[in-house]
């Protein structure tokens, strides 16, 4: 089995692979890791919670967008004497898929999430709008990563609005389904807020869909989860980083 480990900003999220079957089984917010003890600990009860033991992988894969953690699970993998893959150090896409003028300046989730969407759809165009402490939404054209537009994250516009407006009480905001005006404040940030990120979004997505008719948009990202219903004819994936490690690995001949 191979253990597939993706680190974002905010969280680091695992699922295992077995006989390619995805099984993700654990998210870990980045504020919660106080030790390096506590993070494997979690990760070895998540493991033993689902039937499996650590000794049962042969190989770990990492996607990484903190450098900061990438070590503990390269020392992970030499602990338990497992292969160590990670996106952008030995494990690569075809040369010619990034078309972009710095293809090193591009990010771990950006390329892996192009890649699956590449890979598991066989569309030649398609934007990956990819939902989390950045919002990033992606261009594919002829099957090759032409650029990315980045924006800040629902939740990270959110920290900024209620740190900074000292008379706003934080909530759990949503989506307003059936309001177009706010007549209290819930529903006045929940309006600008929530609503105001997906029109933001849906306004760039169809921006590059009147230069690249016949565009499928793939919605994946933590913050995806507020906008099932608003994106109703996006695909919305919640293991595509995971599907793009699975098959870079094939891809790279690591497994078969």
């Amino acid at each position: 089995m191979e253990l597939l480990v993706d680190i974002g900003n905010t969280a680091i999220k695992f699922a295992l692979s077995d006989n390619k079957k995805l099984i993700p089984f654990l998210i870990i917010p980045s504020q919660n890791i106080l030790t390096e003890k506590y993070l494997f600990d979690k990760l070895e009860m998540a493991i033993l919670a689902i039937g499996k033991s650590l000794k049962d992988f042969h190989l770990l894969c990492l996607s990484s967008v903190r450098p900061m953690w990438d070590n503990l699970f390269r020392q992970l993998a030499q602990d338990m004497q497992w292969s160590f893959y990670q996106v952008k150090v030995n494990l690569t896409v075809p040369e010619n898929f990034l078309a972009v003028p710095n293809p090193r300046n591009v990010g771990a989730d950006i390329l892996v999430g192009a890649y699956a969407a590449v890979q598991n759809y066989q569309k030649d165009n398609c934007i990956i709008v990819n939902m989390g402490t950045a919002t990033t939404i992606t261009l594919v054209k002829q099957k090759q990563l032409i650029g990315t537009i980045i924006m800040p994250g629902l939740e990270t516009s959110a920290i900024a609005l209620f740190n900074n407006a000292q008379l706003l009480q934080e909530f759990e905001y949503t989506l307003e389904k059936d309001k177009y005006i706010g007549q209290n404040t819930k529903e006045a940030i929940n309006l600008g807020l929530v609503n105001g990120h997906g029109y933001a979004v849906k306004s760039l997505v169809e921006q590059i869909q009147q230069q690249i008719p016949d565009l499928t948009v793939i919605l994946t990202g933590g913050n995806s989860r507020y906008f099932q219903t608003f994106f109703s004819t996006y695909h919305r994936d919640e293991t595509l980083i995971f599907k793009g490690l699975l098959a870079l690995l094939v891809d790279n001949k690591v497994i078969k």
